[in-house]
């Protein structure tokens, strides 16, 4: 008989905590810094494996219906994401979040100095000569002396007009200044250097842009002084 009883009281015990284990309760908390014990606002409280939610107020404070078997999720932007179970905590919780610190390489932003004048428009126009299909019906024409050399600085004034942008960069005063001063240079190593570039990069004597001559430059620069 006693035997009995103490398994119906036993029986009941357990009955009773597992009742008490899944009833919901309400937890009140604050949410901190844990560094400098700020409040935080915004911080997401959800219970784990639910959809049920809140988020602290600008107090940093906060309510939420758990069971005390539940755990607790605290997330917020900034700051390493912390789980809490409640089976042995009070109802008032006092949340300390620490501050995800991310440390970066140190990086150093350099800036070229680009063209600083206007560039002017120094166009020419070619003398009118004949058309390669006229040298078949007109050969005498076409060949002779006169017209031969008109042709001849026709593809002179043309180039010139191609380069004329290249040419104005890089005879400008201000650019060689601003070489010479941005790659610590003296003048000897400037013309060197540029007379290189000029070999080395034809392509660069059709741009039309005076900024990408100067990056261009730059880079080449960069590359190219001799060491110290």
């Amino acid at each position: 008989m006693q035997k009995k009883l103490v398994r119906y009281l036993a029986g009941l015990l357990l009955l009773l905590g597992v009742g008490t284990t899944q009833a919901q309760k309400i937890y009140r908390g604050i949410v901190v810094d844990s560094a400098n014990m700020v409040n935080l606002q915004g911080v997401h409280i959800t219970v784990k494996s639910t959809s049920r939610g809140v988020a602290s107020n600008s107090a940093g404070g906060f309510l939420v219906s758990a069971r005390p078997i539940d755990t607790l999720i605290f997330t917020a932007i900034g700051y390493h994401t912390l789980e809490l179970p409640l089976m042995f905590e009070e109802d008032a919780l006092f949340i300390l979040l620490r501050e995800n610190t991310i440390m970066l390489n140190e990086v150093t932003i350099k800036s070229n100095r680009l063209y600083p004048n206007k560039i002017e428009d120094h166009t020419k126009t070619a003398p009118r000569t004949m058309a390669k299909g006229q040298k078949f019906s007109s050969p005498f024409d076409y060949f002779w002396k006169l017209e031969r050399e008109k042709r001849k600085l026709t593809r002179v004034i043309e180039e010139n007009n191609r380069t004329q942008t290249f040419r104005q960069v890089i005879t400008d005063p201000d650019v060689k200044k601003i070489m010479m001063e941005d790659h610590h240079i003296e003048e000897e190593t400037y013309y060197h250097l540029v007379e290189k570039f000029n070999m080395q990069h034809p392509a660069v004597h059709y741009f039309t842009d005076p900024d990408a001559i100067m990056e261009a430059l730059h880079g080449f620069f960069e590359k190219n002084i001799p060491a110290r």
